[in-house]
């Protein structure tokens, strides 16, 4: 992004967060080699419950004025509040996304499959007391302080354990208790999260609500979903050593109107927290599951970038405080080029020496230096049909057929100097001697037009990388 951001990184261990602007944006980067090292257990698709168990064990852990514990291998303050804008940090719906699995990049069409799993945790307004409750607590309230409190616990123990959550629609769940029918005991607004880059998707199992904290209230949505993705542009014309961000965007689009139940001038979209998760897991905001793994592509070792970007959907009057905000959630993935570099680009090289060496042949041998060059020129053939239909399918050129076809330029250039010099010799217009020498210097012209190709395929590429990495890093430290 051109304009500056605020930034926190987040390695294996304990490494303090750096603030290096003003403008809104955050960008979390963590290794996915290691954060995920020492963390929760998951097994499959019930992963989930498994987190869920802990982080309520984690919450029951809590001493009675809502205090909890702390695990000494995560900074308190992983993500940094909104507290520098003047936002409310109980007013904010904060996120937490676990990649699965992702797919091969569909080239063509932009897009790409992610299996995912997104966890909303947000404070709801306590819920009114019936008659019946109220009666209770000034029952409890006449007894000493010390029964009263175990009675209110056992109280709030007795009616965590007595109903569950369950979602009716996409933006609501109630509450209902476990020995009644199917008459709800309280109802709430849970934040319709959208995906805001998906051209389809489905919903793995069903949504899960939690009550984590009753005290203040804390909530928890989370749900699975597998999902094709529209990404921006996925270019391959460095192939086979291209490199892509695969971007998963997360919003809340409905019901952000002033006045709305999730008003964006009251309700921002953050990342979840340590006193969400209470430690269960070591990146709260969310990790790359450490078995991930994409066809073709390795990603790259920094794992995955959170950052909260301006949305441009709605009214485009909207003033810094009233900006709403989508999640971004990327990857960097490098393509596996070992097949190209180890096989195909030797085999070329070899070829194209073995036709620069049919120079040493006299210019009036010229039957036998235009049969080799042409043997060679349709064995090259081939091998570009068999390549070609392992190549993206796109509408422009790519690296690879650039330097299959300056090979195969150079072949048939052999061949028509060839064709040249024998007419000279035949014409008496030069001498024998005289094209040793337009031989010798097309062979020299020729072997470095291989160089040239081969530091095309290699090196120019690292040195635009290593070149790109160290202004990254440059802006990175200035801002």
């Amino acid at each position: 992004m051109s304009s500056p951001f605020h930034k926190s990184t987040s390695y294996d261990g304990s490494q303090s967060t750096q603030s290096q602007s003003l403008s809104g944006r955050r960008i979390v980067r963590q290794n996915s080699f290691h954060v995920f090292r020492d963390s929760v257990l998951w097994i499959g698709e019930q992963a989930q419950t498994q987190f869920l168990d802990r982080n309520l064990e984690a919450f029951a852990g809590g001493d009675d004025n809502g205090s909890t514990r702390t695990s000494s291998s995560i900074p308190k303050t992983i993500i940094p509040s909104y507290s520098s804008l003047g936002y409310d940090e109980r007013y904010t719906i904060r996120c937490q996304v676990i990649l699965w699995s992702i797919g091969s990049p569909d080239v063509k069409n932009d897009r790409v499959s992610m299996k995912f799993r997104v966890t909303l945790f947000w404070n709801d307004p306590p819920p009114e007391i019936d008659d019946d409750d109220d009666d209770d607590v000034a029952m409890n309230e006449e007894d000493d302080d010390g029964v009263a409190k175990s009675k209110r616990n056992n109280w709030k123990t007795k009616k965590r354990s007595q109903s569950i959550w369950i979602m009716s629609g996409r933006s609501t769940a109630y509450q209902k208790k476990i020995s009644e029918g199917t008459s709800p005991v309280e109802m709430i607004d849970v934040p319709p999260i959208s995906i805001v880059n998906a051209d389809s998707f489905d919903i793995i199992g069903s949504p899960e609500v939690q009550l984590l904290r009753e005290d203040s209230r804390l909530m928890r949505w989370s749900c699975m979903y597998r999902a094709q993705l529209h990404q921006n542009e996925i270019s391959v014309k460095d192939f086979p050593h291209d490199e892509h961000n695969l971007v998963l965007k997360l919003g809340i689009l409905s019901q952000r109107q002033p006045g709305g139940r999730w008003d964006r001038r009251k309700w921002k979209l953050a990342l979840a927290n340590e006193s969400d998760t209470q430690g269960t897991i070591r990146v709260p905001y969310g990790l790359l599951v450490d078995n991930v793994k994409i066809p073709e592509f390795h990603y790259d070792e920094n794992g995955l970038e959170f950052e909260l970007i301006p949305l441009k959907h709605g009214s485009s009057l909207q003033s810094l405080r009233d900006q709403d905000y989508y999640l971004s959630v990327k990857l960097r993935v490098k393509r596996d080029s070992g097949y190209y570099d180890k096989n195909i680009m030797p085999l070329l090289s070899i070829l194209n020496l073995v036709s620069i060496s049919i120079l040493t042949l006299n210019a009036d041998d010229y039957f036998q230096r235009g049969l080799m060059s042409l043997n060679i020129a349709f064995l090259e053939v081939g091998l570009r049909m068999t390549l070609d239909s392992h190549l993206p399918s796109v509408g422009y050129q790519i690296k690879m057929q650039r330097i299959l076809n300056f090979f195969f330029y150079s072949i048939l250039w052999i061949v028509l100097e060839s064709s040249i010099l024998k007419f000279l010799v035949e014409n008496e217009i030069c001498s024998l001697s005289f094209t040793r020498k337009i031989d010798l210097v097309m062979a020299i012209f020729l072997l470095c037009n291989q160089l040239y190709l081969h530091l095309v395929y290699v090196s120019f590429h690292r040195l635009r990388q290593t070149a790109h990495d160290a202004l990254k890093e440059s802006y990175d430290d200035r801002y």
